[in-house]
């Protein structure tokens, strides 16, 4: 009882850091926006795409093998030389990987952005991978023994840390190159103060690299699973830029970055559910384990349906007043991928599964399933009808994902969807989304009335035909464990 107390209280603590965080979201989308106009903002979505996809083939999978194999360790010695066995490592990595991207950065620009000025930029952001690399190790540390506060400190810091530095600099003239910068900054903040912490706490030693080809033979093939998950989902991107140019995809990935604000609300269970389903697993608790999965999927659709209809009914506003009229044709783009959004974090709740009973290799197929047909999609439909063909290769390669996900996993644990409730919801939020989607609204001040309006519409429903059980309001009152 009292660990599904804590677990449900950093969920609930990373779920409040979320809010913040996707609030410090919604202002920085607006200040880069409108300063560089659709082209700039596409280069400056080009390079975060880079990113993410060389930095997660230099972590090599090793932060899900930090997550599946310490969750339960006790040993400060062994805690202290598989953390840094593992930050040398992706060290070396992450450095060689963003050396390559600086040196390729004209060919990448020439090639693929189709604009040998784009390399200046390339160049300056290839450090980012190797920031990227080392500060996810370091705080994972917090993620992995369950110091949810100050991994949330660190979350909040590292956002408004960049939407601070990222105003400043774009107010004195530096515009996409001081964007880069105050990222570069922030990230190197943060990773500094959270190595230190992590010092004090357990001490430092140079790394023998003991167990860490246990460690690879587990993270390894998620490599590969990295790789291909990128494919599907960042390749829609890229391809937009090849068919359509760097100021369509400019135009397409604002309205991608709002409707993939629904992913953040996966982020709280991502973060605490694998190291708590591995430290059960581990013990041979099972039954508990089912009812955690359970759960996490039954609150993370009760909040994420009525998010998809919300973002749905407020996505021409919302890049409106969140962009200029140059990204308003984007819009449709929303739903869209809010969707998929949902999907995504459905597939994640599914996938811990397979990290439970080390079966990587099937996430491994299930993502390059995904993603070639990300890609042929991509080929087929963004030259005939453009943004929405490459939304809706996104939401058909998480839908693939998530049918083949729910068949592996249903070989070593079923446990209950509970559809009644789900269905109550995608009610609640149709007729949430039926009142808002009458509202005319021209202002940021009016566009957080109608949320806030909408979710208390869509509570009262839920209220009005039991979509809460007495238990579960008393969950959110005093942490007390619902349907266990």
């Amino acid at each position: 009882m009292v660990s599904y107390r804590k677990f449900v209280r950093d969920v609930g603590l990373i779920g409040t850091v979320q809010v913040f965080t996707s609030l410090g979201t919604f202002f920085l989308l607006p200040i880069i926006t409108k300063t560089l106009g659709t082209y700039d903002y596409g280069l400056w979505a080009q390079i975060n795409i880079i990113v993410s996809l060389v930095s997660s083939v230099a972590l090599m999978g090793l932060s899900m093998g930090f997550v599946r194999f310490l969750s339960s360790e006790t040993d400060r010695k062994m805690i202290r030389e598989a953390l840094y066995s593992i930050l040398f490592f992706v060290a070396i990595s992450g450095f060689l990987a963003s050396s390559l991207v600086y040196i390729f950065a004209e060919p990448l620009a020439t090639v693929v952005f189709k604009d040998p000025e784009a390399t200046y930029f390339i160049q300056a952001g290839s450090a980012l991978i190797l920031l990227t690399v080392v500060e996810s190790i370091s705080l994972y540390y917090f993620r992995v023994f369950r110091q949810i506060k100050k991994y949330s400190y660190f979350t909040l810091l590292e956002t408004f840390g960049k939407l601070f530095f990222i105003l400043v600099l774009i107010k004195l003239g530096y515009g996409l190159l001081g964007v880069i910068i105050a990222t570069l900054l922030v990230q190197s903040f943060i990773f500094l103060i959270s190595l230190v912490t992590i010092v004090l706490q357990i001490g430092f030693t140079i790394p023998r690299f003991t167990h860490i080809k246990e460690y690879l033979q587990f993270s390894f093939p998620l490599t590969p699973s990295a790789l291909v998950t990128w494919v599907t989902a960042s390749s829609d991107r890229f391809l937009v830029t090849y068919f359509m140019g760097l100021g369509s995809a400019g135009i397409y990935s604002a309205a991608y970055s709002i409707g993939t604000l629904i992913q953040l609300l996966v982020t709280p269970l991502q973060v605490i559910l694998l190291p708590e389903l591995s430290k059960l697993f581990d013990e041979d608790k099972l039954d508990q384990v089912k009812i955690y999965l359970s759960n996490s999927l039954r609150y993370f659709l009760i909040i994420t349906v009525p998010a998809v209809f919300g973002l749905s009914a407020l996505a021409k506003p919302l890049l409106g007043i969140f962009t200029t009229p140059d990204f308003l044709s984007g819009w449709l783009v929303i739903p869209i991928v809010a969707l998929s959004g949902l999907l995504a974090g459905v597939f994640q709740i599914f996938v811990n599964i397979m990290f439970l009973v080390k079966e990587t290799k099937s996430a491994t197929y299930i993502n390059i399933i995904a993603a070639v047909s990300n890609v042929l999609l991509n080929l087929l439909l963004i030259p005939s009808i453009g943004f929405i063909g490459a939304a809706l290769s996104t939401l058909i390669s998480y839908f693939l994902m998530i049918v083949l996900c729910i068949y592996v996993s249903r070989k070593h644990f079923v446990f209950d969807y509970y559809y009644y409730d789900i269905a109550k919801s995608v009610f609640s939020s149709f007729g949430m989304y039926l009142f808002v989607s009458h509202f005319v609204i021209s202002n940021v001040y009016e566009l957080f009335g109608v949320a806030a309006l909408g979710a208390f519409i869509y509570i009262s429903l839920m209220l009005i035909i039991g979509g809460f059980s007495k238990c579960e309001l008393s969950a959110v009152i005093k942490y007390t464990p619902p349907r266990v």
